[in-house]
């Protein structure tokens, strides 16, 4: 068998592996809180619920949110077998599925999903594709997710439940009067989707003269820019006032359970990566010393070391959130427990702790500057100051870490500067486009790749030829 097959083969079974986790970890909760219970109407009202960026889905359920994480995954398994693809799962397919689980926890699921991987297969049959050659942008195209969810449950009848906004009082509402799925909306949704489809695999292939490469959210700046299209029909065309968006952070946390659940499938993963290769951990050494830019982890340094990678790097981001949590107060919340797994999403091709970390390093520099340096200074207000303890700035962490291969390829220093860059207008973005684009934060990593590599290259050339 081709060495190829062998580890698409067993990539398919760890992604079935982390599918496993998630489903065990709604019922584990489910049986420690005595809600196992409400796990199946808690997801059906997942289900119902607007997607519009920020949800905070352990407003809902705990468990239900969980088993609609594992049910996200599920529908990506499902995805793969039938584009034919378990025998060409690879690093891509890799990024893809940890991406988009890593939305499950605030806004992704299994409805809003379907009509943008359909319309990916629409598109491969006009452009005479087979399913596997679209089957990762096929996932990658749950960009606009929230877009799919807004047409099919409210838009644009807003006058029928709380003003627009899927709140009442501060706390969700049961959405009784928008929870019937409106059939015309999924005709509508569809429509979209193959629209976006059709022009997002052109934008994608082009999207890396946009950044040099150096945002490994590729997919960002594309989806970026044709959700802002797409808004400025669906609300600004029709004159329909765009809905306000969900509530950032529920107050439940369960740190401790996040801790120790992904903890110990990171553990298997470093387990099985030694079991598959006597060298796995000679070529981490290698691995670890990658620039990321342009890199595939499984290509160059084996099956066995990429496995690893999941568990080091995984731990990695895990302990840098439990870290921003003792530190500066932040909460693991629905939506932090679950861009753990954005942030995870190059794990096999380009991102691991060496050249994350000054990532890292620059959001939490800015973050005081902000917090504590213009505080001291006597400038701007108290109220809605952006910290480390910030949900949205959590959130677009794990995005920055695309931009990955500006700190291997220029420099430590370079991935520091870049980190400051990206918290300093992540905020901005969304506003363009009503927080209907999970990609906002690879979005942003494109913006700062498209100012800073140029600076870089022109005042600085060796690195270039670096």
């Amino acid at each position: 068998m081709d060495q190829k097959v062998k580890n698409a083969r067993i990539l398919f079974k760890v992604l079935a592996l982390f599918t496993a986790m998630f489903f065990v970890m709604s019922f584990v909760y489910g049986v420690m809180t005595g809600t196992t219970g409400e796990i199946i109407p808690k997801f059906l009202e997942i289900l119902r619920t607007p997607a519009q960026c920020t949800q905070d889905m352990y407003g809902i359920s705990v468990a239900g949110t969980y088993f609609n994480m594992g049910m996200c995954c599920l529908l990506m398994l499902v995805y793969i077998i039938c584009c034919g693809g378990m025998d060409a799962v690879n690093s891509g397919t890799v990024a893809a599925f940890f991406l988009t689980v890593g939305f499950a926890s605030w806004g992704m699921n299994v409805i809003n999903m379907l009509p943008l991987m359909l319309g990916m297969q629409v598109y491969a049959l006009l452009k005479k594709k087979t399913p596997v050659q679209m089957m990762n942008l096929g996932i990658f195209a749950t960009a606009i997710a929230p877009i799919m969810s807004e047409v099919i449950l409210r838009w644009p009848g807003y006058a029928n439940g709380n003003g627009g906004s899927v709140v009442a009082d501060g706390v969700y509402s049961s959405y009784n009067t928008l929870a019937a799925i409106n059939p015309t909306g999924i005709i509508v949704a569809f429509v979209i989707a193959v629209l976006f489809c059709c022009f997002y695999p052109a934008l994608c292939a082009k999207a890396p003269n946009f950044h040099f490469g150096c945002d490994l959210f590729n997919a960002g700046p594309p989806a970026g820019f044709l959700c802002l299209m797409t808004i400025g029909f669906l609300f600004k065309v029709t004159n329909v006032a765009p809905p306000s968006n969900g509530p950032g952070q529920s107050p439940v946390e369960v740190f401790g359970f996040v801790l120790v659940s992904y903890g110990l499938v990171f553990l298997i993963c470093f387990i099985l990566g030694m079991m598959l290769d006597k060298d796995a951990l000679k070529n981490y050494g290698k691995l670890i010393a990658d620039s990321g830019h342009g890199s595939d982890f499984i290509d160059k340094y084996g099956i066995g070391a990429t496995l690893i990678n999941f568990a080091v790097y995984g731990a990695f981001i895990l302990a840098f959130y439990t870290a921003m949590k003792f530190c500066f107060g932040a909460k693991f919340s629905g939506p932090i427990a679950g861009v753990v797994w954005c942030a995870f999403t190059w794990v096999a091709a380009g991102a691991h702790p060496g050249n994350v970390l000054p990532i890292g390093i620059g959001y939490v520099l800015i973050s005081l500057v902000s917090t504590r340096l213009c505080p001291a200074l006597n400038i701007g207000a108290e109220a809605g100051r952006l910290g480390m303890n910030t949900v949205g700035i959590l959130i677009a962490f794990s995005y920055a870490t695309g931009m990955a291969p500006i700190s291997g390829k220029y420099g430590i220093l370079w991935g520091i500067i870049a980190g400051a860059m990206h918290f300093a207008i992540v905020t901005l973005i969304p506003l363009q486009y009503n927080f209907f684009n999970f990609y906002n934060g690879g979005f942003t990593a494109g913006v700062v790749s498209f100012v800073l590599i140029p600076f870089i290259e022109h005042w600085f050339p060796e690195k270039a030829e670096a």
